[in-house]
């Protein structure tokens, strides 16, 4: 399992690093696999629709906020020793000694994630991932992506995706059903993230008079103000809303 994971990894990061590292125009309009997006785009308007939509939020009002509150925890958690490692490869040590130390007190005083004793000391969880770092060392996003029941992205975000899983220290640590519980709680937080998001994603995908091109500048705008220290796609808003 653990090596068929590996493969799929390394040669989905060795094909979009190949796509993301020419330079491409980071416009709104720079759109070259629009057609096979929109093909996506429709399949997964329509599970959407009918299933993960409402199995998202059958999730959020049956099971109780301190569940899902622990479930965000534990995936938080286990990810603050690749995100260490991020901030050191962008050059922020400062950042990932914080990151270091939150992990340190989580997992001793917070039952290994499950609590947050962290963030009442000051130590907030701030999210960084291999997309972050391309951007810091100027990769170029290369063209908008829409992958069959994946969702949104650019050809640097599921290039920086596939590394995140790839070198993950925890996935390459731990035996595979540790791995695999990983991959569990990763898989819950991502419904209850779907449930967050209710809103502002059935307003883009299933009341935008052009959903496709909704959700790709909506996920643009948001990606980049993300990642140059602004808004998060916490707070994707519908830009056909008023039409």
């Amino acid at each position: 399992m653990r090596i068929c994971r590996l493969a799929i990894g390394i040669s989905l990061a060795a094909l979009l690093a190949g796509c993301a590292v020419s330079p491409q125009p980071e416009s709104l309009e720079f759109d070259p696999f629009e057609q096979q997006n929109r093909a996506a785009h429709s399949l997964n308007r329509e599970v959407d629709r009918t299933i993960w939509g409402p199995f998202a939020r059958g999730w959020g009002t049956t099971v109780p906020q301190p569940v899902r509150s622990t479930i965000t925890n534990l995936r938080f958690n286990w990810k603050l020793p690749s995100e260490t490692i991020q901030y050191v490869l962008q050059g922020r040590p400062g950042l990932g000694a914080r990151a270091a130390m939150r992990f340190a007190v989580n997992t001793t005083f917070g039952l290994a994630g499950l609590a947050d004793p962290a963030s009442e000391m000051g130590l907030e969880h701030r999210e960084t991932n291999f997309d972050e770092t391309f951007f810091i060392w100027g990769i170029p996003e290369g063209g908008y992506v829409e992958l069959p029941l994946g969702g949104p992205g650019t050809q640097r975000d599921w290039t920086g995706w596939a590394l995140d899983i790839l070198l993950d220290p925890a996935f390459l640590i731990l035996p595979d059903p540790g791995v695999d519980v990983l991959f569990g709680v990763g898989a819950a937080d991502i419904v209850n993230d779907r449930y967050v998001l209710d809103v502002p994603l059935t307003e883009i995908m299933h009341r935008s008079e052009d959903s496709y091109t909704a959700l790709r500048i909506s996920y643009l705008q948001n990606m980049r103000a993300r990642l140059q220290g602004g808004t998060g796609v916490d707070q994707l808003e519908d830009i056909y809303a008023d039409f």
